[in-house]
């Protein structure tokens, strides 16, 4: 484009030789072009440091003296029997060094915001890699936390069954091995069918069922049209192992755990409710099933709504051994945003 600009300005306005308009043109674009090339390969191997603009504009200046310099005494020497020619460079000397520093300079600007461009989207794109990889090491974390959690409690009932009822003992242990073997087949899974982990959460609970015999009553509400759902893996044990803990402390009574599934509109709704005796100092434990939860479900779906906690005071006082005892309604609601394809 500027070869083509500069040959029609010699060639058709100031009258110079076809010759002479084209080793010009050509010539002296040529030379700028291998400048340009220059500047983009000093600046990548770049010594270093970001030049600024005023730096830059100097840098091109003298660039553009040395080519204005070298161009007119080529040339000039090349075609000085074209007087109109001689005379042109001479008229138009300044006007030509001008131009090829403003062209240098913009060539500058561009290859110098580019590479801004291309530093600034290179940042960006590191930023995610290192957040992505900070969410999948907290997830993992996470996740790993979960299975020392119960299976301490659940050693610590093994070990209580032992002595007095080594067969009840024995059939924990199995249940408990089939338990874990099937959390490890999922360990890298970040989505899984909902009957999948509904089939471990019913082996959890017939754990729990082995540990506190009668007393836990588990009721299951769960809509037929929930089982291809994808959640994440070991979300609703915790959830059930809490009400569970709550639910038992301080009585000594039958209690009734009740488990809903629903689908509704764009989420699978767990729920689960346990009784709580307001009367009762439950053992102080710290948290972190609900909080792990919650944590997860955030750096999964980036929201903050979908656990719910309610208690509600019941207002019947229960009459047990002889003493009357005020219970709360616990309820956990997890809101899962479905997702139908792993």
């Amino acid at each position: 484009m500027v070869a083509c600009v500069q040959f029609y300005w010699l060639y058709f306005t100031k009258a110079i030789s076809l010759e002479a308009s084209v080793v010009d043109a050509l010539g002296s674009t040529l030379i700028l072009y291998a400048l340009f090339f220059f500047i983009k390969y000093a600046r990548s191997f770049n010594f270093s440091t970001r030049v600024s603009y005023a730096v830059m504009g100097f840098q091109n200046l003298a660039f553009a003296i040395l080519w204005i310099y070298f161009c007119r005494y080529t040339l000039v020497d090349l075609f000085s029997a074209q007087k109109n020619y001689v005379t042109l460079w001479q008229t138009s000397f300044f006007i030509r060094g001008f131009m090829g520093w403003v062209i240098l300079v913009c060539f500058s600007a561009i290859n110098f915001l580019a590479e801004q461009l291309n530093q600034t989207r290179a940042s960006i794109i590191e930023e995610q890699q290192a957040q992505r990889l900070r969410k999948e090491a907290e997830l993992f974390k996470l996740r790993q936390q979960l299975q020392p959690h119960f299976l301490f409690n659940s050693l610590n009932s093994i070990n209580a069954l032992i002595g007095r009822e080594p067969k009840n003992a024995r059939h924990m242990i199995q249940q408990l091995s089939d338990y874990l073997r099937s959390t490890l087949k999922k360990e890298d899974d970040v989505f899984i069918p909902f009957q999948e982990e509904l089939n471990d959460l019913k082996l959890y609970l017939a754990i729990e069922q082995v540990r506190f015999g009668h007393r836990l009553i588990i009721e299951e509400y769960i809509e037929v049209d929930c089982e291809d759902i994808k959640i994440p893996p070991f979300l609703l044990q915790p959830l059930v192992e809490n009400a569970i803990k709550y639910g038992l402390y301080g009585t000594i009574g039958l209690v009734h755990i009740v488990i809903k599934v629903i689908r509704k509109n764009d989420a699978l709704v767990f729920s689960i409710t346990n009784p709580y005796d307001l009367d009762s100092v439950a053992t102080k434990g710290t948290g972190f099933g609900l909080e792990s939860i919650r944590r997860r479900l955030y750096l999964l779906f980036a929201r903050n709504d979908l656990l719910k906690i309610e208690q509600k005071v019941n207002p019947i006082e229960v009459v047990e051994n002889e003493q009357e005892v005020q219970l709360q309604t616990f309820m956990a609601t997890l809101f899962i945003p479905i997702r139908n394809s792993i």
